[in-house]
């Protein structure tokens, strides 16, 4: 029995062809779908990188300066307690309104300073210099004795260093300064730095000179003594042997 097909030829073959092409576009849009739904996904986690990475900046930002203004502030203190410490130790052992008053009081007539200067630095004291009574002094001297094969002769500890600056008519004046500051027990070591000849606007000619002393480290107790024998004070800030 023939069967009759009253189909075009190509109509199945028409019909396959767009069949493939509606799979072809359904799989197409759903690429193109997943690749739009990544990208957002992926421009997303951008812009969160992104913004954690200025916040962590920011913050990093602001850690550095607390730390900048913390490494100031502990500079500040330090500075502080270093000044604190400085001007209560002068204060409580000699005032310097004394110290002044004794270097004004031996200036020889014609004599006058310039420029004081003084500050706390670490020096070589003999053991004699030191009171027998201060035991944290005594604590040092036995600890340095320990450390080493015999009796020390020095010990190093913190000491007030003065730089005087001053005119005089002539070296004898200076001489004779130095020779007053050796003979008070307020200060030791007084060394002459050096004396030259310096030309006033007179045109007289004077000598600039330049002392370094110590404090002597009982001066707490020599504090309230009066002007040492062998100089006697005048008024005005000059002194004369006697």
């Amino acid at each position: 029995m023939n069967v009759i097909d009253f189909l075009p030829n190509d109509y199945l073959a028409r019909r396959s062809r767009r069949r493939a092409n509606l799979v072809c576009l359904a799989v197409a849009g759903t690429v193109v779908v997943g690749m739009g739904l990544g990208m957002g996904w992926l421009y997303s986690n951008m812009a969160r990188t992104a913004q954690s990475r200025i916040d962590i900046e920011q913050q990093y930002s602001q850690a550095s300066q607390q730390l900048e203004q913390l490494k100031q502030l502990e500079e500040r203190k330090a500075d502080l307690l270093r000044k604190v410490g400085l001007s209560t130790t002068l204060l409580e052992r000699v005032p310097r309104s004394t110290i002044l008053a004794r270097l004004t009081n031996y200036l020889p007539r014609g004599m006058s300073m310039t420029s004081l200067a003084m500050r706390l630095e670490d020096v070589d004291v003999r053991l004699s210099e030191l009171p027998a009574t201060d035991a944290a002094k005594v604590a040092a001297i036995a600890k340095a004795a320990a450390s080493k094969t015999g009796k020390p002769e020095t010990v190093r500890m913190k000491q007030f260093t003065f730089r005087l600056d001053g005119v005089a008519p002539t070296d004898v004046e200076v001489a004779e300064y130095i020779t007053r500051l050796n003979a008070d027990p307020l200060f030791r070591s007084v060394d002459l730095q050096f004396s030259e000849e310096l030309a006033t606007k007179e045109g007289a000619s004077v000598r600039r000179f330049e002392l370094v002393f110590r404090l002597s480290p009982t001066a707490e107790k020599v504090m309230g003594s009066a002007v040492p024998d062998g100089v006697t004070v005048r008024a005005g800030g000059e002194g004369g042997a006697s």
